[in-house]
């Protein structure tokens, strides 16, 4: 995050920026400086980005922990049944 020194010469970003950079931020896509720092202090003083944000990266945290499950094989072959019928 931003310390305070740094915030000083920071221009927010509205929050539509925010959201269209936020993927790729939680992604560990983003690797520009200005851009990081832009973001996160937009993150530290928007609630409601923040938020999501923080909604975003728990979701994505379940979905890779649930990728790592085996899906037992009635479920696959329901869903490749349903796949054949397409």
């Amino acid at each position: 995050m931003t310390t305070d020194k740094d915030s000083e010469n920071i221009e927010d970003i509205n929050c539509t920026e925010a959201i269209d950079k936020l993927y790729a931020y939680l992604d560990g896509e983003v690797d520009d400086a200005d851009s990081i720092g832009k973001l996160e202090y937009h993150l530290e003083h928007c609630h409601s980005c923040f938020t999501r944000s923080q909604v975003e990266s728990a979701l994505s945290a379940r979905i890779k922990n649930a990728a790592t499950k085996h899906t037992p094989e009635s479920l696959q072959k329901r869903l490749r049944d349903m796949i054949d019928k397409f």
